[in-house]
């Protein structure tokens, strides 16, 4: 069995006081060190955890199929059922100014896009998969880059864009924050619908880590409904964590296809 394990979150900052408790929860139940890196920049511990110099990640579904595609690296530990929902899925929600006449997306047509990032899933290819399967997909103006989902919704609030799509744990996450500027920024936005409901991002171990600290981290995780700290666990945010195997995120493949074909006319 391992010495020690390096667990990495490639998502928001939402689910960062959930790795904490997960690196708590594991280093007691498996008696091996479980450290949570909160430091590393995300790009590169994505590519640490895909080199395995970092041994486990909690990482978007789309980055596990493209890194797995590419060169089979990880065994898929389990996948979470986030606060608020009863299944493992998550999706985008589209946000507007609550202030605008937008109210569905038709009302779209012309408007202002903002992304957070052209690799993400929930605020790009998300979206892009899902004007691909719409007869008459409404046509953005211009479409500009954040750099994050919160960012994205500053940019709604200043009136800097139209439209974003935002991930739906990461909305409902400052939703719930004590954070006075992101109250603020919510508070003149709103959803006006949820696409592309999609598995929620896996949690990874690295190949290279031996099967009998695999299979008793799986084992810990998948029994974690069980554990004496669960109400922590709710209350960070993660209802359970539930079995998940590879073929669960062919759906972000086939998302993916969509959407790298998918061009506005």
């Amino acid at each position: 069995m391992a010495k020690s394990i390096t667990l990495i979150s490639c998502l928001g900052e939402n689910t960062y006081p959930i790795c904490e408790l997960l690196a708590a929860y594991l280093s007691e139940q498996i008696g091996i060190q479980v450290q949570f890196d909160r430091t590393t920049p995300w790009l590169a511990a994505s590519q640490q955890l895909a080199m395995g110099e970092i041994q486990m990640g909690w990482i978007c579904g789309l980055l596990y199929t493209l890194q797995q595609d590419q060169q089979p690296r990880y065994q898929v530990l389990a996948k979470p059922i986030f606060a608020g929902h009863e299944q493992p899925l998550y999706y985008s929600y589209l946000v507007v100014r609550r202030t605008s006449a937008m109210q569905s997306i038709a009302d779209l047509q012309g408007k202002r896009l903002v992304i957070n990032d052209p690799d993400s899933y929930s605020g790009k290819h998300a979206l892009w998969a899902h004007w691909a399967k719409l007869e008459r997909p409404p046509v953005f103006a211009t479409v500009l880059e954040s750099g994050s989902h919160s960012n994205s919704m500053r940019m709604l609030a200043n009136g800097e864009a139209d439209v974003a799509a935002i991930d739906c744990t990461v909305f409902d996450y400052w939703l719930q924050s004590d954070k006075p500027d992101m109250q603020a920024v919510l508070k003149q936005l709103v959803s006006i619908a949820p696409i592309n409901p999609a598995p929620t991002p896996p949690l990874v171990m690295h190949q290279s880590v031996d099967t009998v600290t695999t299979q008793a981290i799986r084992h810990a995780l998948l029994a974690l409904n069980q554990s004496k700290g669960l109400a922590n666990f709710k209350s960070a945010g993660l209802t359970n964590l539930v079995t998940a195997h590879d073929q669960d995120y062919e759906f972000m493949r086939q998302s993916y296809q969509l959407s790298r074909e998918f061009r506005q006319h």
